[in-house]
């Protein structure tokens, strides 16, 4: 069993990485990014309640830097939520298949996209309607973007998850172990 300190180490190292590849990344087109993927590792490596802290810390650092705001919280709710999940769903895995982590991270991503949408609604008055459509459809929304900022996120957390997924989670877990043997 892992020592608490490692685990507060490792949960650190993957909540600042995350972070930081959020904000390094801020200028690529919108949802392509590695950060529900660290999210689903973190839970998938550690546990639930890891993947919990990990899925807040790393939406509430990098906002800080990008641009806080209101959304922070429901953000920060939503990437905790996949931590857990992912880690309900994994941390028990020996060796979790690349088809199940594929479609896990495209379920969980799509399951965040949709829960901050309707939040979002509830929270801006927003149509319902275009506020999910404008996830999948561009150009939905007069003015908003010609980016389907949904798919986008959802394909490519399914992607690292599906070809890097399974290797990342069992090098960490292989260091991890090591270090507290």
């Amino acid at each position: 069993m892992p020592s608490k300190t490692r685990l507060l180490a490792l949960v650190a190292s993957l909540s600042a990485a995350n972070a930081a590849l959020r904000v390094g990344l801020a200028g690529l087109p919108p949802n392509v990014r590695p950060t529900a993927f660290l999210i689903i590792i973190a839970g998938t490596v550690c546990g639930p309640f890891p993947g919990f802290v990990v899925g807040w810390l790393s939406m509430t650092l990098s906002d800080l830097v990008l641009v806080p705001g209101p959304w922070t919280i429901e953000t920060s709710a939503g990437m905790a939520l996949v931590g857990v999940l992912a880690g309900f769903v994994w941390y028990r895995s020996d060796n979790p298949s690349r088809m199940r982590m594929a479609v896990g991270g495209y379920l969980l991503a799509m399951l965040y996209d949709i829960g901050t949408a309707f939040v979002d609604v509830f929270l801006y008055h927003l149509p319902w309607w275009t506020t999910l459509l404008g996830l999948y459809v561009p150009f939905i929304v007069p003015g908003f973007s010609p980016w389907p900022f949904g798919f986008a996120h959802e394909l490519t957390t399914a992607m690292l998850c599906g070809t890097i997924g399974p290797s990342v989670t069992r090098q960490i877990r292989k260091v991890y172990q090591r270090a507290s043997g």
